[in-house]
């Protein structure tokens, strides 16, 4: 058994700690399995079935489809880079951008996302389950089995996570190969709909399925920190966007089809009804509820994560099993609590917290992207985002008083402010939305508006700042 192979049975010892240079490991091909696989699952094409449940046919579906898989995709995979650049999980960096008190904000946006994305993961898993063995198990049952699934997972850490994704890859590949044959096999009932462009519904797609991917943002870092510091960046970018974009496309294309097959029935009872043979709709299911639950684990992992960057701002938490077991279980119980009671309109319930996720996100990675790429161009001084010291406590440059960056905060509001006009779904309308025939098109100037503010205020008083010292090496301890 070689070095690597060993460590990846070991349990993870690192919070949101710099990963030292000693336990760098990896390439970045390793990226592609761990999202090829966390998005290869029937249950992704929940938001396919979404771009016609919003009032698309066929062709507009599949071209709004694509075009949100190439957004989202590609600002996912930029904040790749960024873990293996600097070796520290994607909200601890964001206290380079908000400062270290002011990371807070996206820190508490997280939380919410992270609890979300775990009781809709959750819920999705209990119908999988319960639609293959519907005698054993109930949906509620199904969705604390395997939430228990997704806890051990967690549990273990990035290398068991990392080589879950890799032991997966193929059987859901195939379950995913079965269904599309059925698919296309039994394509000559399906109901194209109306093809007629309609931009309020198209552009409600789109931004659905970029969501989607753009708030994998907030942990996207989580699984690329403990690569070599000199990974390549474009290697890193375009194996997470290889992964995450074909798997995409694909569950979501397969929920199009399947919405325009079955307009009244869920995915998985679709898919029972489509393959016919019991038992290998049993296996496909079977299959494809193990992988949601799989995919859960990034949820409880990241939130885990997130915790912990939140009472580190005020505590230091020294790394081990029992502060690990601690961090993940409100999560956990809170999510498997709200999940059990969840609403039978599930879809409408997604589509209002995906598009809120939308308004506060989409600022929020601008910020995080434009200064790593752009302002700062990757220096940043990596042990001084664990101490409160330093100018993420202090800088007159960036207007950074008491750990809260100016900048950053000014144009984060701006950017959410100007894009509630924008915003269309179930529990509000913005005026610019209503007129697009309800199409939310928030993620726009969430990108363009945000952008724009940032780089204009990053120029106000940069000269005063002193010139940038050589990027801290993340295996460096002071």
């Amino acid at each position: 058994m070689t070095e690597s192979t060993a460590a990846t049975g070991k349990l993870e010892v690192n919070h949101i700690e710099v990963v030292p240079d000693s336990e760098r490991h990896g390439r970045a091909r390793d990226l592609f399995p761990v999202w090829f696989s966390s998005n290869l699952s029937l249950g992704n094409a929940i938001f396919g079935a979404l771009a016609v449940a919003v009032g698309n046919g066929l062709l507009w579906a599949l071209v709004a489809v694509v075009i949100g898989n190439l957004v989202g995709g590609a600002f996912m995979a930029l904040h790749s880079v960024q873990g293996a650049r600097l070796g520290v999980p994607q909200l601890i960096q964001s206290r380079g951008q908000f400062g270290f008190y002011g990371a807070l904000l996206p820190v508490v946006l997280a939380a919410f996302l992270y609890l979300g994305f775990f009781v809709t993961t959750a819920v999705v898993s209990g119908q999988a389950l319960s639609a293959a063995a519907p005698d054993l198990f109930s949906v509620n049952q199904g969705l604390v089995l395997l939430a228990l699934v997704s806890l051990a997972l967690a549990l273990a850490g990035y290398r068991a996570i990392h080589l879950a994704a890799k032991w997966a890859l193929w059987p859901l590949a195939v379950t995913l190969v079965v269904v599309t044959v059925a698919a296309i096999v039994g394509s000559g009932g399906m109901q194209v709909g109306d093809n007629t462009f309609s931009p309020g519904p198209f552009f409600t797609a789109v931004g659905l399925v970029a969501t989607f991917l753009l708030t994998y943002a907030p942990y996207v870092s989580d699984y690329s920190r403990y690569l070599p510091a000199d990974t390549s960046a474009s290697a890193a970018f375009g194996w997470t966007f290889a992964g995450v974009f074909v798997s995409a496309i694909w569950a979501n294309v397969l929920g199009v089809v399947l919405s325009l097959q079955f307009p009244d029935g869920d995915v998985f009872q679709s898919v029972r009804q489509l393959i016919g043979n019991d038992v290998l709709a049993v296996a496909v299911l079977l299959v494809t509820a193990l992988a949601i639950a799989g995919n859960n684990a990034l949820n409880l992992y990241g939130a885990m994560l997130n915790l912990i960057t939140a009472v580190s701002s005020f505590v230091r938490l020294k790394p081990s099993f029992t502060v690990r077991v601690v961090m993940l279980l409100p999560t956990l119980v809170i999510g498997v609590l709200i999940g059990l009671r969840a609403s039978d309109d599930f879809y409408a319930q997604l589509g209002v917290f995906l598009s809120v996720l939308m308004l506060t996100f989409v600022p929020w990675g601008t910020i995080n992207l434009l200064d790593f790429y752009l302002v700062r161009r990757g220096v940043y001084d990596v042990q001084a985002l664990f101490v409160p010291r330093g100018e993420y406590m202090h800088d007159p440059a960036t207007w950074t008083v008491g750990g809260v960056n100016g900048k950053a905060m000014i144009s984060f509001f701006v950017g959410v402010g100007g894009s509630l006009p924008f915003v269309a779904n179930g529990a509000f309308v913005g005026s610019v939305a209503a007129s697009w025939g309800g199409a939310d098109l928030s993620w726009v100037p969430g990108i363009l508006i945000t952008g724009a503010v940032y780089l204009i205020l990053s120029r106000i008083g940069v000269s005063s700042r002193p010139a940038p010292a050589a990027p801290v090496t993340a295996g460096t301890r002071r």
